[in-house]
Formats: structure tokens, C-alpha cells, sequence
């Protein structure tokens, strides 16, 4: 190979510009995530943003097919007919109610990134010259045994995944098999890279070496997909990571693409013409149309489907979910021919040439494959029908069954853990219980909801310290959740460890200063702790919220006499005994006020 990877040649559009928005984006993007996570919690917004970029990106696709006439016309029955078939399909789950179209949703959508890392693979290749058979093969054998590779080993994604297939009626998955599976498709991977790399060794000395881009595109992206799947047990910010990646790629894309055949008069679309400019408005109004479309999909519960385990409240209604899930499937489906490289027009578009006779070899797709148009839709077809009447008529696992199944599929997940303890102790199993919260606490202790039930189960078990200890880790997670401090302070009164209650009380009584029953718990510890002049306002200020508080009347007649003000003292426990006669403290505290007061008053003479 002549020249250095410096050389345009080697990209689509220049080095700096393919490095930042298709090559080692992810390395900007992480910055970019760690970056917001110092500054904001992301599981407050992730779900929208999750949406936004996920739908937005399939705008794009659809002014190509849609604006684009030569291409409309060569596809006008798919482009005509798919929608519609797919929106009936996701409209008549909505209104059964199902949910087993999501797990070809997320199927699908796991093998469209895949693919569309092999497209830029094909591409960069394509740039050079290297289009033998062999190497677009292994470029989609890759793409297939590392992205799988990732999610297999993914405890977030599949527990929404396996979810998902036993809502449907699936069977339960044996994990004796499970993991053999697993461990067969690591060596398949390991022995599909060594070949990969005895014929990238072949072509190079055959001189036909593969783009040296490619190498750097294989290794971040799927280093990226695993990092996201497997490293990160936020599932919310493992996906969000990787949409902005993949969505990054595809709009970028697209848009240098429109714009070199508008530049070149490729197309007659009067739509593309006007919005495909190099003025930088028709960039913004390009941008702004992507985000728009996204932001109508963030209204809809869409996000749920990629990430079910979120509680964020986002939607709107099952109509506009299921079309935004037709939206998606539509996506995947018009990628799968709209952007070919071995057609000219595409090649043209971005700068490769139009020879198409050698070129079909670098699409990376088995031959086998095209023998029978629209074969494909059987892989959709067959499992939709084979689910939804499974799923229908309600051959789905327990919720019990599941969770004890996943328990052992993917017993180091926290997740999964969780919920088989939370189910447990609505049972009433609270040793079983706590064994499967420990050890989703010990794999991820920064979940607050494990730390508070796993504390109730302590409590329960009669191990209040442990309690206490896991109380206070939540509470640390989340300072401005005052139901746990009512927790704390609760349990330590019941420790006799008043003290250490005070700075817990003083918290609960900012955020609730109207709460009668925590000012007067804070004024009582205050005066039982000799802090009596901090004590007197929050009890004058629990009278004045309940003025028949006899406790309050009480304490602050006691405070009264402790700072020498008989009379007050006096006055306070008869106000107290007016409320309530038979209040045993406050007559008898004024009993020995009594006795006080003809003394005081032969001092005072």
C-alpha cells in the first residue's frame, strides 16, 4: 500500500473529520457523559435523551427514501407497503396489550448497530480497493460475533432481553446450556478474529491490504459496545453512550452523503436540493428537523421499551408508542438496502467510484442470501406470530419463576437480585431474602432502594446496627429523601441513641418545618441534651402548630424552670392539665413546682 494513512484516500473525508465523528467519537463521548454525571444526575434525563437521539436519527433515513426519486421509484412498493404493514402489526400488540414486540425490537435493534459499523467497515475498504469476498465476510462475521459476543455477556441487557422472550411464553432457558452457549460463541469469536487477521496478513502481502482505518473503527467500536454492555451496570447510560455514538455516525453520514450528490446534481428531489446546501443555516435546519423528530418521539413511552427497568414517567399514550416502535422497525428495514455500497449511485455519492461489478463483493452479504427476494421478512413474520399468540394466550413465566430462572442465568446481576429479594420479602421469606439483597448491595451499593430494603429486612431479622448502617448508606445517596431519615431517627430513638438523632431531625424539620410531631421530637432532644435555648423555639413552634400539644406545654414549662422562670413553668403545666387533667407528668412536675414556690417567693422577699 502506497502513501500514509494521512492520505485522504484512506478516508471519507478527511482524516481529523472521520476521527472525531465516525472513528474515536467514543472517546469524546465518554468525556462528554463523565462530564455530565459531576455536574447532574443522567438518570433524570437519560431517558429522554435516550429517545431524542434514537428516534431523531430516523428522520434522516426517511428524507432519503422518501425525497430521493430515483430511489423511490426502484422501491416504491417497499417503501409504500412496509409502513403500513408495520404500523398495523404495532398497533394491534398495543391494543392486545403485548409486550413480546419489543423483544424484536431490541434484537433488531442490536444487530442494526452491528451492521452499520460493518457499512463503515465496507466502506473504508471500499476506498482502497479491497473488495475481495473473503474480507467483507469476515467484516460481517466480526460485526456479528463481537456485537453478540457483548451482549451475551451483558447481565443489564439481558435481563430486559430474557424478560422480555418469558413475558412472551418462551420456556425457561436451561443455565447449564445457557452458559455452554456462551462459552461456544466466545471461542467461535476468538476463532473467527484469528482468521481475520490471517487474511487481512494475505491480502496485504497479495497487495490488496484492507484500509488501515477499518483496524481503528474495529477496535473502538466494539471496545465501545462492550465497555457500554458489559463494563457499566447503568444499563440507562450504557445505551445512551452508544446511541450517541451510532447516532453521531448515521446523521453525519447521511448528511455528507446528501450533500455530495446535491453538489454533483445527483438527484432531481427539489427537497433534498433545499436542504442539502453548504450554508450552515440549512446544517442548523437539518439538525433542528433531526432533533424535532426525536423530541415527539421523547413524548411517548418509547424509551421504556430500550430500558424497562426505568421509572421515569415519560409517556403519553400506547398509540404514539406503537407507531414511534413502527418508526424504528422501519429504520432498520430501509437501512438494509437504502445504504448498499456495492450500488453505484451510493458509491458515487461518496466518492468511491461507480463500478458496481466487483464492488458487490464488498457489501459483506452472503450471496446466499439474495437467491429469494423478501426471504428476509420471514426472520420478522415468524417470530411476531409465533410470540404474540403465545403471549396472548397467557403461556408467559410467573414473575416467581422468572426472577429464580434469571437468578440463575445471571447470578451476578444486581438488578435481578433485587427483585427476586423485594418478591421474597413480600412472601415472607426473610433469610432468602436477604441473601439475594447482600448480594445485589455488594454489587452495586450506589442503588438506594437495595440499601433501604435490605435495612427493613435487618429490621425485621431483629439486627437493627445492620439496619442502621444500611439506612445511613441511603441516606448518603440521597440527602433529600426525608422518609429514610424518619427511618434513622425512628430507629435510633428505639436505640436509646438520642444524640445521634439530633443532626437527622434537624434535616427532616428544614425540609418540613410545618411537621408537628418532627419539630417537637428536635425541641424534646434538644432540652433532654441541655441545648435548652435552642430547644424553647421548636417547641413554642410545635404549640403554635397544635396548641393542645400537652408534651410540648410540658417540655417547655420543664425549660421554663430550668432557665429560673417559675411563674412560666407554672403556667405551662397548667395549660397542659386544663387540655388534658389526667396528664400524669405535667401534674406532677407542677407538684414540685409547688413546693418550690413559697421558698422562691421568701428568697425573692
Amino acid at each position: 500500500m502506497n502513501g500514509s494513512i494521512a492520505s485522504n484516500r484512506f478516508w471519507i473525508l478527511n482524516p481529523w473529520s472521520d476521527l472525531a465523528l465516525f472513528v474515536l467519537s467514543p472517546l469524546w463521548i465518554l468525556f462528554l457523559i463523565w462530564a455530565v454525571q459531576t455536574r447532574v444526575d443522567i438518570d433524570s434525563f437519560g431517558n429522554t435523551l435516550l429517545v431524542v437521539g434514537g428516534i431523531g436519527h430516523h428522520l434522516p433515513g426517511f428524507i432519503r427514501a422518501y425525497t430521493d426519486p430515483l430511489l423511490f421509484r426502484r422501491f416504491r412498493t417497499r417503501f409504500l407497503l412496509a409502513p403500513l404493514f408495520l404500523i398495523a402489526i404495532c398497533v394491534v400488540f398495543t391494543i392486545l396489550d403485548l409486550q413480546s414486540l419489543s423483544l424484536i425490537l431490541a434484537l433488531w435493534g442490536m444487530w442494526h448497530g452491528a451492521m452499520q459499523i460493518n457499512g463503515f467497515l465496507r466502506i473504508y475498504d471500499s476506498k482502497v480497493g479491497s473488495i475481495s469476498p473473503a474480507t467483507a465476510w469476515l467484516d460481517w462475521t466480526m460485526c456479528l460475533v463481537w456485537f453478540g459476543g457483548g451482549l451475551l455477556h451483558s447481565d443489564s441487557r439481558l435481563l430486559t432481553i430474557i424478560t422480555y422472550f418469558y413475558n412472551a411464553g418462551g420456556p425457561a432457558v436451561s443455565p447449564e446450556i445457557f452458559n455452554l452457549f456462551r462459552h461456544a460463541w466466545d471461542l467461535c469469536a476468538v476463532g473467527v478474529t484469528v482468521v481475520f487477521g490471517i487474511n487481512a496478513w494475505r491480502q496485504t502481502r497479495a497487495g490488496q491490504a484492507p484500509n488501515p482505518v477499518k483496524y481503528l473503527l474495529m477496535a473502538s467500536s466494539f471496545g465501545f459496545w462492550w465497555y457500554a454492555m458489559v463494563r457499566l451496570d447503568n444499563l440507562l447510560v450504557a445505551l445512551v453512550l452508544f446511541e450517541i455514538f451510532h447516532d453521531v455516525q448515521y446523521n453525519a453520514l447521511v448528511w455528507v452523503y446528501n450533500r455530495r450528490r446535491v453538489s454533483q446534481k445527483l438527484t432531481a428531489s427539489s427537497v433534498e436540493t433545499f436542504l442539502f446546501q453548504p450554508a450552515f443555516t440549512r446544517f442548523a435546519l437539518y439538525a433542528l428537523l433531526v432533533l424535532a423528530y426525536g423530541v415527539v418521539g421523547a413524548e411517548t413511552d418509547y424509551a421504556k421499551l430500550q430500558n424497562p427497568n426505568s421509572s421515569a414517567a415519560i409517556g403519553s399514550g400506547h398509540f404514539w408508542t406503537s407507531l414511534f416502535m413502527a418508526s424504528a422497525m422501519l429504520h432498520f428495514y430501509f437501512d438494509g438496502f437504502i445504504w448498499r455500497v456495492r450500488e453505484g449511485d451510493f458509491r458515487q455519492g461518496l466518492g468511491m467510484g461507480t463500478g458496481t461489478t466487483k464492488a458487490a463483493a464488498a457489501s459483506g452479504r452472503p450471496r446466499f442470501l439474495g437467491w429469494f427476494p423478501g426471504w428476509k421478512w420471514s426472520l420478522f413474520v415468524i417470530p411476531v406470530i409465533v410470540l404474540g399468540f403465545s403471549e396472548h394466550a397467557g403461556k408467559g413465566m410467573g414473575i416467581r419463576d422468572q426472577y429464580e430462572n434469571l437468578v440463575q442465568l445471571i447470578p451476578e446481576n444486581w438488578y435481578v437480585n433485587f427483585l427476586l429479594g423485594a418478591l421474597e420479602k413480600s412472601d415472607g421469606e426473610s433469610a432468602r431474602a436477604i441473601e439475594h439483597v447482600e448480594k445485589s448491595v455488594a454489587r452495586n451499593p450506589n442503588f438506594k432502594p437495595t440499601q433501604v430494603l435490605l435495612a427493613d429486612l435487618q429490621i425485621h431479622s431483629g439486627n437493627s446496627e445492620q439496619a442502621l448502617e444500611h439506612y445511613l448508606k441511603a441516606v448518603a445517596l440521597d440527602s433529600n429523601d426525608f422518609g429514610i431519615e424518619n427511618r434513622i431517627i425512628t430507629l435510633l430513638l428505639s436505640l436509646n441513641r438520642e444524640t445521634e438523632a439530633i443532626p437527622h431531625l434537624r434535616s427532616v424539620v428544614r425540609h418540613a418545618p410545618n411537621d408537628t410531631n418532627s419539630v417537637f421530637l428536635l425541641g424534646a432532644a434538644l432540652l433532654r441534651n441541655n441545648q435548652v435555648a435552642e430547644a424553647i423555639p421548636y417547641l413554642h413552634r410545635t404549640v403554635d402548630l397544635d396548641p393542645r400539644h400537652v408534651r410540648a406545654l410540658n417540655y417547655l414549662g420543664i425549660a421554663a424552670q430550668i432557665s429560673g422562670n417559675i411563674p412560666d413553668a407554672a403556667d405551662y403545666f397548667q395549660r397542659a392539665l386544663i387540655i388534658d387533667s389526667g396528664f400524669s407528668e405535667a401534674r406532677e412536675n407542677l407538684a414540685r413546682l409547688e413546693n418550690l414556690l413559697p421558698r422562691k417567693q421568701v428568697e425573692t422577699r
